[in-house]
């Protein structure tokens, strides 16, 4: 699973094994390790509510997903989850969570794991 976080927006791709974790297991989990037992967790997981939302606490940012949203996208050809969870400030975290693609430079050993077959054949991006 790979995050990238810009200014109010989190965005999550998941390769095909991430997904079958979180079918699985109702999550999955990733982390980057700061040393001395720091770390800094992403997660993605399944549950009770009505769209996708995003929580931060404990040093791991947690996007939860509908249970029948999820299995819908994890079932079929569709790419991508996206919202936008508004706040009582006003303030709004866009959310994006997508099949990921492989990247043209890839060795084609790794691209098993990704969603190649969904990849549009002219997409120059990775």
């Amino acid at each position: 699973m790979k995050l990238r976080c810009t200014p109010n927006s989190i965005r999550l791709r998941v390769r095909k094994s991430d997904l079958e974790l979180l079918q699985k297991d109702g999550a999955v989990f990733a982390a980057i390790q700061f040393g001395a037992g720091i770390q800094f967790g992403y997660a993605l997981k399944l549950g009770q509510v009505a769209q996708p939302q995003a929580e931060f606490s404990n040093h791991q940012i947690t996007i939860t997903l509908p249970l029948d949203t999820a299995q819908t996208w994890i079932n079929s050809e569709q790419v991508t989850i996206e919202c936008h969870q508004t706040f009582e400030d006003g303030q709004a975290l866009h959310l994006l969570i997508e099949k990921d693609f492989p990247c043209r430079h890839t060795d084609e050993v790794d691209l098993k794991d990704t969603f190649f077959e969904l990849a549009p054949n002219n997409d120059p991006a990775c």
